[in-house]
């Protein structure tokens, strides 16, 4: 089964799902009401006689006999709604208690509208899609609590000048303040500097914090993301849409930067997602072990001074993997 085909099948059962949830809750309800409210089982009943004796007209033409007893009917439904929207008021239940419950208003869970997918549908779709390209994240082993500062050492950086600590204990901040305060748009992140001094962890951090607030985030290498749309692009993937996705994501986060095979193809295929994100005010967190020089000789211009137009954190200090492994 192709993945696109799989996500359909996974999204209509959900929405089965849905449905049967919210007709229990109505369920419940009407219960609810026919103890507190004795007439309305009773109004119940005769609205049901009614309904069939409509459908019962209908389904036998348009005579003048059947026009008028249609009309009557319907009047005597109507009646008898109001007659319910009385009582429920009369015991102080809200108008719209008995009305019919639909997470989505537009389709009323059925998952079409206007006699395509409605949007509800494609947003499950690319939920899952997501989760599925999340799968080998270890999102849930990295949140700022754990986050040791004090394995950054307290001296000046020799480049610099700049005492490592501080500036890795504003880095830890501004990673904080941005996954807590988390909205859109909102300008992405830059994170340079060389491997194991905490790009990762920080970024899958941020990721899991804004993901519990219900936003859509997507994290990868960019070898693998790369690859992936490369394969697509070149008809050697099934019918996936990972472009798309990424695209469309809340928060995209591109690790490892510049670690991807050089080509033509990643190249073009990174600043059309960068630009479209950009434009769309979706922001990226990208971390590369590249300094600014060597990614303007990789990437060229346009792309570069678009990275360099994110908030740039500079990571610093001696390789973290290190200091824990040997203390």
């Amino acid at each position: 089964m192709s993945r696109n085909l799989k996500f359909y099948v996974q999204a209509e059962e959900e929405i089965r799902r849905r449905r049967d949830i919210n007709t229990e809750k109505l369920n419940l309800r009407k219960q609810e009401v026919e103890k507190v409210i004795p007439e309305y089982k009773e109004i119940r009943r005769e609205l049901a006689k009614t309904g069939e004796k409509l459908c019962g007209i209908i389904a036998g033409g348009e005579s003048e006999a059947g026009k008028e007893k249609l009309e009557r009917l319907q009047r005597e439904n109507l009646r008898a709604q109001e007659t319910i929207k009385a009582l429920l008021a009369q015991y102080r239940f809200a108008p719209d208690y008995l009305a019919e419950i639909c997470t989505c208003k537009k389709c009323r869970d059925s998952g079409v509208f206007q006699n395509r997918r409605c949007s509800c549908f494609k947003e499950i779709v690319k939920r899952l899609a997501g989760e599925e390209l999340n799968s080998s994240a270890p999102m849930k082993l990295c949140s700022f609590d754990m986050f040791d500062i004090n394995l950054y050492p307290d001296r000046l950086d020799t480049d610099t000048g700049v005492n490592i600590r501080s500036k890795m204990e504003r880095n830890f901040k501004y990673c904080k303040d941005f996954a807590e305060g988390f909205h859109l748009p909102v300008e992405g992140i830059l994170m340079l500097g060389k491997t194991g001094l905490g790009k990762t962890y920080l970024s899958l951090a941020i990721a899991g914090a804004v993901i519990t607030k219900g936003f859509g985030v997507i994290y990868g290498s960019a070898p693998d993301l790369l690859r992936r749309i490369e394969k697509e692009h070149f008809g050697r993937e099934d019918d996936s849409n990972t472009a798309e996705l990424l695209q469309s994501a809340d928060l995209l986060v591109f690790d490892d930067l510049g670690a991807e095979f050089e080509s033509q193809f990643y190249i073009s295929a990174f600043y059309n997602l960068l630009n479209s994100r950009m434009n769309a005010g979706l922001p990226l967190i990208i971390n590369t072990n590249l300094n600014e020089k060597e990614l303007n000789k990789r990437y060229g211009d346009r792309i570069t001074s678009r990275l360099l137009n994110m908030e740039c954190l500079k990571f610093m200090g001696d390789d973290i993997r290190v200091s824990k492994k040997y203390g």
